[in-house]
């Protein structure tokens, strides 16, 4: 009994030590993964902070480059603007200049008949070449902004609208018929830029109607001379009209209203009546 009963306590005490010793591996176990854990983050503490600074540098080196970048773009883009504007103001003087030679190849087909074939085959070159300034001058003023907004456009279109209507009425000898129908080719194409969203170019072509109404008023654009051998001075704008008169080459008369292909005019004694479109330059 006694042998049995001391083996009993002895188990016992077996089974106590291994339970301790159970208890104490878990222990172990845990306190090494946490002390593992703790270095862990230690160590991404201690690295956390240079990168972070790393970073920091880096965006900002791209904010610098981006700022530089931008920069770098502006000023190529004011350059353009700024040779754009002077291929403008060349253009403008070149098609200035080319006017001028139109009007005096005008005149000198008018003086010297002998030369006109050569002077009209120079005036249609003048001519091409004024209208290639033009269609450059518009083109260039598409790709420029803030030339002229659309408001100032429209006022300008509007503004030149009624110039060319005094023109309309004014205009009756060959001069002021011309610059009339350029009047009228500059406003048509001024309104095409206007509604294809150039306003520059719009305004561009608007503004060189006044120019044209201002060489009109220099001149007498009603002053009319007769050159046919002999024009029939009629009652009214008809063919069937009674003859009232008789007016004959290179004589004057002055322009007082148009219809279709005929003209009244008063004549140097101040007689009125219709001549035939065709009579008179």
């Amino acid at each position: 009994m006694t042998k049995i009963g001391s083996w009993s306590v002895l188990t016992k005490w077996e089974q106590l030590l291994r339970r301790c010793c159970f208890s104490l591996a878990i222990a172990m176990l845990i306190f090494t993964t946490g002390c593992a854990t703790m270095d862990g983050l230690f160590k991404k503490t201690e690295t956390d902070g240079p990168l972070k600074e790393q970073i920091a540098e880096q965006e900002l080196a791209l904010r610098q480059e981006q700022a530089l970048e931008q920069e770098r773009v502006l000023k190529q883009e004011q350059a353009a603007r700024q040779e754009q504007a002077e291929q403008v103001t060349k253009l403008q003087s070149r098609e200035i200049e080319l006017e001028r030679e139109v009007r005096t190849l005008n005149a000198k087909l008018k003086a010297d008949r002998v030369t006109r074939e050569s002077l009209i085959m120079r005036l249609a070159i003048a001519q091409a070449a004024r209208e290639d300034a033009i269609r450059e001058v518009v083109r260039i003023r598409a790709r420029i902004q803030g030339m002229a907004s659309q408001a100032e456009a429209s006022a300008m279109f509007a503004e030149a609208r009624v110039i060319l209507d005094r023109m309309e009425e004014e205009a009756f000898n060959e001069q002021a018929l011309e610059d009339l129908g350029l009047a009228r080719s500059y406003m048509a194409r001024g309104k095409g830029a206007l509604d294809t969203g150039n306003p520059g170019g719009a305004a561009y072509l608007f503004d060189l109607i006044p120019g044209l109404y201002e060489g009109i008023k220099k001149s007498d654009p009603r002053m009319l001379k007769v050159n046919v051998s002999v024009a029939a001075l009629r009652k009214s704008p008809v063919s069937s009209s009674p003859k009232i008169g008789s007016i004959y080459w290179g004589e004057s008369v002055i322009g007082l209203e148009k219809s279709k292909e005929w003209v009244k005019v008063r004549t140097s004694p101040g007689q009125t009546g219709w001549l035939m479109r065709s009579q008179v330059q």
